[in-house]
């Protein structure tokens, strides 16, 4: 019988557009969470999610644009997981609206045209709560 080794993927959040002050208090929800931090930098908008998460099979482009919007993505955790750091965040009173998990509908896209998919959907859910 031959054994087959599944690559795992990494517990990573990824952020994008925060700094300072904000900065700091998600990097510590995410350490006390036992997961990696990587910052995006703000000229790379319009890489694919895939590349910025590190996946195997994707590429920088090359393309160098920036967005306004902050910005928290999750990679290959799990639902549980993902339940702790959204906790340690809250508790940690860090209101970051914008949000996503890395999916394989998402991986292709560019973080600009997930930021806008996102940036919508948050429209939509606040005006739905009026």
């Amino acid at each position: 019988m031959r054994s087959r080794i599944i690559p795992t993927i990494p517990e990573t959040v990824l952020s994008y557009n925060i700094s300072g002050e904000r900065l700091k208090i998600l990097e510590k929800a995410v350490s006390d969470s036992g997961m990696k931090h990587y910052v995006i930098p703000t000229d790379k908008a319009g890489e694919t999610i895939g590349f910025l998460a590190g996946y195997t099979g994707f590429s920088s482009n090359g393309t160098n644009i920036s967005a306004d919007e902050e910005c928290v993505i999750f990679s290959g955790i799990s639902n549980k997981r993902l339940d702790v750091i959204l906790k340690n965040m809250r508790k940690a009173e860090l209101d970051i609206p914008l949000k996503a998990v890395v999916t394989s509908h998402n991986q292709s896209m560019s973080l600009d045209r997930l930021l806008s998919e996102l940036k919508k959907e948050h429209e939509a859910i606040e005006k739905s709560k009026k």
